[in-house]
């Protein structure tokens, strides 16, 4: 077996190995006289066995001049003959007798018109010949399929930087607009699959998974394996971009525990296969996916796991590495072997290139100057001029640029990533990783221009009336829901509903307190009217997947409009159902239930998942009997039909989990049903339950945190970050900002970008720009958010409008913002009075105990200890998982300022807020 190795070449050739202890140590230095170039004109190949050594000859050679031969490149007496057999020795200390291997001499069919061994893009070839002193024989295309560029990075070491860095780029060519398949292609320690994991992203089709696919197929033909692949990668796309970029994320593996794949790329390259079948088929799955870069995060090392890709010469190499010796001689072997094997045709092929991490420039400016020089060297090596060009003194120029590595400073925040892809992307973006890369870039990433200049005066007073009279429309939201499709924001987590289920309908719960948006959600899914059309009017492109949404039932807060779900229950019927008459409603389903809360009991849970489901088949029509069950109904219906069931308002029908009965109808909802969905071929049905986050805790006693977890990226939660962009949305939507904000672009605007925008609607800081106020942007969410670091949109909407209404009194003497600091902190007091309220409706229990410290009849201060609000510690853990207490340090207790004021507490100092 043959393994690139470092040439040890001196003025006489390459010196004679130190040992040689098996046939390991004999294919090794054959290889690196292969690679020099110093073989014998006689020598055609060479293959070691543990027991002999086979010398392939053009012809019939002299046994006694392949013992000189021998003799001259492994050492002087290394060859010698035993009982007339000629012999390689190996060293043995254990016997002073000579043994060895047994040299044996083949005649090549390679004769003029003959064909050279199959040679494949590994490091370790199968074949020792003397074509490894050339390089591997070029594609036969110059480019891949529809221009399809592939980026690999790689490194000789791991915890270098190399998955940052790819994930980097990645990220600034889809901001940039273009459409990227990121593959975590570590097959033994995967970073890419953790992050996207972590994040809640859809895991079904991976690296790992393509690659098995493509060893079952017949020679070059790889369209089965490209077209199971691109039914499911459209689920697995990470993030999302204004400007219509994307990153679509293959996974290393499905499998949960560790161990080498089974596997390998190497494994792909068998006769009758291109020998760059690998990248073909990545490119060609690109292709299909419609990307136009494939950015490949590959193993650490000098691995066969990497070599397929990296020794395309058509695929853009890069190398990442630190400043550490060790780090940068192995780069630098790299480049050096690939640069042998598989070069660059410099205005033919992608240069490779380098990227030095980890370095500081006030302390490491001389080191980081070495080794640009001496890796700027071993990647000019590896770059060819073409023969046709002859070459002349601009190229050259042209290969000291490409040649250049370039220079990731420093960053400590790099060091201890988090786990999710979001949170990692923050980390890179506030870092700035990819802003020296641009470089390395198919195209170059597009530079913000400045804003236009202002235009004519603005009406400020117009603005707080338009403000004021739309974000109150928007307050109870789920009133107007059914109105129109159109005029929503399109939050994480309803992207994360859409965008991972593009081919397949969804089964999910969605979480979120009173207010989070549920309802309103629901609405706009119903107004929808189909699953395909409302992830159009959310922006989210390729959900090819059609099915009409089925209101199971709904919030008794829901207003109708110019549409009703019973609308949508009668089109579906008398479109698939069995009774084309007027359907069943939904009191009539929720009639059902509570006559199933009656009579079925807490552990019949079967019964409750044969009425779950007859309450489906009610609301799409079908008739249910004891000839036909509602199992039965569905299973039929689905031969013919799809359907995206959305169920809301449950709390109307179990407001209080106060019995078994409930607490089992409820959980078998969220579990059994869905799974009962899931079980079915073909997975016609989806199902969307929208559910308060203590119901689920009550229903679900046991493993709450895991079921909650599995659905934590579809959950209605609202940082700090999403109620900034929800309060520049409604802003934006009611027209009432000075400057206009595009509505489809607030969603994808930077934190900066987000910052900067919010100015012009309450200004820089809560007072003159120069006072010692508190920044307006960190204010706002401070003041309306929870200990759980949790803020309601509706307190959002509620504030704006108040807030707008309030500073309406100076719209002669405030025109440098809409929202006057002063009427924003009166608007915070009618927001924590509701606050109250709403909080109590929702969850009876925290109700109680709010309504009691309403009432206490002696002032409170804040911080305080539990005897001033007479409440117990089992009382305060409740508050405190609320997120409406914390505890401090020295026991007392805090309240979040939306709840402080309505409680009518005071404060012995500034609050406590967690941002």
């Amino acid at each position: 077996m043959a393994e690139l190795g470092q040439l040890e070449i001196m003025d006489s050739g390459i010196m004679p190995p130190g040992h040689l202890f098996s046939w390991v140590d004999v294919d090794e230095h054959l290889t690196r006289l292969a690679l020099a170039g110093e073989w014998p004109d006689w020598l055609v190949a060479a293959d070691g066995w543990w027991d002999c050594l086979e010398l392939v000859t053009k012809g019939a050679v002299e046994l006694n001049m392949v013992k000189g031969w021998l003799d001259e490149v492994f050492g002087t007496g290394s060859a010698g003959w035993v009982d007339g057999d000629l012999m390689l020795g190996l060293d043995d200390p254990r016997t002073a007798e000579f043994t060895g291997l047994r040299v044996e001499l083949s005649v090549n069919a390679e004769q003029p018109g003959g064909t050279a061994r199959r040679r494949v893009p590994l490091l370790r070839e199968k074949h020792i010949t003397r074509q490894l002193a050339e390089p591997l024989h070029r594609p036969d295309a110059p480019t891949f399929a529809d221009d399809v560029q592939l980026m690999a990075f790689h490194s000789f070491k791991g915890g270098v930087g190399r998955t940052v860095h790819a994930v980097a780029v990645a990220d600034r060519l889809a901001r940039s607009g273009g459409k990227v398949l990121l593959i975590d292609a570590d097959l033994e320690a995967p970073g890419i699959t953790w992050m996207h994991k972590e994040q809640g992203g859809q895991c079904d089709f991976t690296y790992e998974d393509f690659i098995t696919l493509l060893q079952g197929v017949e020679s070059n033909d790889f369209a089965a394996a490209v077209d199971i692949a691109a039914a499911y990668l459209p689920n697995q796309q990470a993030g999302h971009y204004a400007s219509g970029g994307s990153i679509t994320v293959m996974p290393s593996s499905r499998r949960v525990t560790l161990a080498p794949p089974r596997i390998e790329p190497a494994d792909l390259l068998t006769p009758g296969r291109s020998v760059y079948f690998v990248t073909e088929a990545l490119a060609a799955l690109g292709a299909r996916l419609g990307v136009d870069t494939v950015v490949i995060d590959l193993r650490a090392g000098a691995s066969e796991l990497s070599a397929p890709v990296l020794l395309d010469p058509r695929v853009q190499r890069v190398f990442v590495t630190t400043l550490s010796h060790q780090s940068l001689a192995g780069t630098e072997l790299m480049v050096q072997q690939l640069g042998g094997k598989a070069p660059t045709i410099q205005g033919t092929d992608p240069a490779t290139s380098v990227i030095v991490t980890q370095y500081r420039m006030d302390t490491h400016t001389a080191q980081a100057d070495a080794a640009r020089s001496m890796l700027s060297a071993a990647l000019g090596a590896a770059l060819q001029v073409p023969v046709e060009t002859g070459g002349d003194d601009t190229e050259s120029v042209d290969a000291a640029l490409l040649a250049q590595p370039l220079l990731s400073p420093f960053r400590e925040e790099l060091l201890a990533l988090p786990s999710s892809w979001d949170a990692v992307l923050d980390v890179i973006s506030s870092c700035g990783v990819a802003d020296g890369l641009e470089s390395l870039l198919p195209v170059p990433a597009p530079h913000s221009t400045a804003g236009a200049a202002p235009g004519a005066a603005v009406d400020y007073g117009q603005l707080r009336r338009n403000l004021a009279r739309t974000a109150g429309n928007l307050v109870y939201a789920e009133q107007s829901g059914l109105s129109s499709a159109g005029g929503f924001l399109v939050t994480e987590p309803l992207r994360r509903l859409l965008a991972d289920h593009r081919t397949e309908l969804p089964q999910a719960l969605v979480v979120g307190a009173k207010g989070a948006g549920k309802t309103f959600m629901y609405a706009k899914a119903c107004a929808a009217r189909t699953w395909q059309r409302f992830a159009e009017q959310s922006s989210i492109r390729g959900v090819t997947v059609e099915a009409p949404i089925v209101p199971v039932l709904e919030s008794a807060n829901l207003e109708y409009g110019d549409l009703e779900p019973q609308d949508l229950r009668d089109a579906f019927a008398s479109a698939s159902g069995d009774m084309p008459q007027r359907n069943v409603t939904s009191s009539s389903i929720s009639d059902r239930l509570k006559a199933g809360l009656g009579t079925l009991g807490g552990k019949d849970e079967l019964g409750w998942r044969s009425l779950w489901l007859e309450c489906l088949a009610m609301a799409c029509g079908l008739d249910v009997s004891e000839q036909r069950t509602s199992e039965e109904a569905l299973i039929e219906l689905g031969r013919r039909a799809k359907a995206v069931f959305v169920i809301d308002g449950l709390e109307d029908l179990m407001q209080n989990l106060d019995s078994d009965t409930k607490r089992t109808a409820l959980r078998v909802l969220l579990i059994d049903v869905l799974g009962w969905l899931r079980s079915l071929r073909g997975r016609p049905f989806g199902l969307v339950v929208f559910v308060r986050r203590d119901l689920v805790t009550g229903a679900v006693r046991q493993n709450s945190g895991q079921l909650l977890g599995r659905y934590d990226h579809y959950a209605l939660h609202w940082s700090k970050d999403e109620a900034l962009r929800l309060a520049l949305w409604v802003t934006a939507h009611a027209d009432a900002l000075p400057k206009s904000v595009p509505l489809s672009g607030i969603t994808d605007l930077s934190a900066d970008e987000l910052i900067d925008s919010l100015i012009q609607v309450w200004g820089w800081k809560m007072g003159s720009a120069k006072s010692r106020e508190a920044r307006s942007h960190l204010w706002v969410p401070a003041a309306l958010g929870d200990f759980n670091g949790q803020v309601q949109a509706r307190d959002v909407v509620m504030f704006l409008a108040t807030a707008a209404k309030n500073s309406e009194q100076y719209n002669e003497t405030v025109e440098d913002r809409v929202l006057v600091p002063t009427a924003m902190r009166k608007a915070l007091l009618e927001c924590s009075r509701n606050k109250i309220i709403s909080v109590g409706e929702e969850n009876k229990e925290i109700g109680r105990l709010l309504v009691h410290m309403q009432g206490l009849s002696h002032p409170v201060l804040v911080p305080f200890d539990l005897e001033q609000v007479e409440l117990n510690v089992v009382d305060a853990d409740l508050l405190i998982e609320s997120g409406v207490f914390s505890k401090g340090a020295d026991g007392r207790y805090w309240v979040p300022e939306i709840y402080r004021h309505g409680l009518g507490f005071n404060s012995e100092r500034r609050a406590r807020v967690l941002w």
